[in-house]
Formats: structure tokens, C-alpha cells, sequence
């Protein structure tokens, strides 16, 4: 006798997963009644023509410009300012300033975004409702097949 002997058989435990995971398949197919209906959706070109996600990104843009000012400003200020404990003393508390400000514009933009990503798929869910569709696949991630819904719902988040 090796001592092989009693090893598990992964082979065969493998098999038994595959034949559960089947007949768990076949089973939810019947309770369900119907078979399952794939759709896929485009997710790149509706966040890029979503008007939710522009006016995201045109506030992020107007954050990033005000922390620039600030920034600015503050360099101005120092610049003017001859003793070097009292310039350093000025400059952390302008960073200080700056970085709660971009704390809180990065508090207030992840907020909007989780919104937005979390409207942008009841939209993609009410569209697969409406048609019927019981799974929705990303479609960059699917070779073929699939019921598009992109347009539908780029029209929706227009």
C-alpha cells in the first residue's frame, strides 16, 4: 500500500460538483418555468453618453480648478512672506486648508458617483424588465450572444 491510498480523489469530487451544480441548474430552470433570457449592455457607452456622468465630471472639473486657485493663491502669499519659520508655518496651514477642502470634494464626488452608478443600473434593470430579460452581462465581456439593450438604455440616461 503507497501511502496515495487514501488521499481524496479530487477527479472524482470534481465530477460530483459538476453533476450538483447541473441538477441544481436544472432544477431552478423548472421551478422558474422559462428559460433564462441574456441580455447584454454596452456599460462604457452608456456611462459615456449619460448626462448624470457629464455633469459629474464638468463639478469634478470646477473642484480641481478651485483647488488650483487655492493653491495659487496660497503660493502668492507665501512668496510675499520673508521669514522662513513664519513661511513655513503659513504654508501648512494653506495645506492643511487646501487638503480638507479636497477631503470633502472627494466625500461629495464618491457620494455622486455611487448615486449615480446605482441609478445607472435601475435603469439598466428596469430595461431588462420591461423586455423581459432575466441576466444582464456586461457586453465586453461576452463573445456573442445576448439580447443588446445599449440603445435603450443610452436613451434612457440621455
Amino acid at each position: 500500500m503507497s501511502r496515495f491510498d487514501n488521499s481524496p480523489n479530487y477527479g472524482l469530487i470534481f465530477v460530483v460538483a459538476l453533476v450538483a451544480a447541473g441538477i441544481s441548474a436544472a432544477a431552478t430552470k423548472m421551478l422558474s418555468g422559462s428559460e433564462p433570457r441574456f441580455a447584454v449592455v454596452d456599460v462604457q457607452r452608456v456611462v459615456v453618453s449619460s448626462k448624470d456622468v457629464a455633469a459629474l465630471k464638468n463639478e469634478r472639473d470646477e473642484q480641481i480648478k478651485d483647488l488650483q486657485k487655492m493653491a495659487e493663491d496660497a503660493n502668492a502669499k507665501i512668496s510675499k512672506i520673508s521669514d522662513e519659520a513664519e513661511k513655513k508655518k503659513t504654508s501648512e496651514k494653506y495645506l492643511a486648508e487646501i487638503n480638507a477642502k479636497k477631503e470633502s470634494y472627494d466625500q461629495v464626488y464618491a457620494s455622486a458617483l455611487q448615486a449615480s452608478d446605482q441609478k445607472l443600473n435601475d435603469i439598466i434593470q428596469s430595461v431588462a424588465d420591461k423586455s423581459d430579460l432575466t441576466i444582464v452581462i456586461n457586453k465586453n465581456s461576452v463573445v456573442s450572444g445576448g439580447v443588446d439593450i445599449t440603445d435603450e438604455v443610452i436613451d434612457m440616461v440621455k
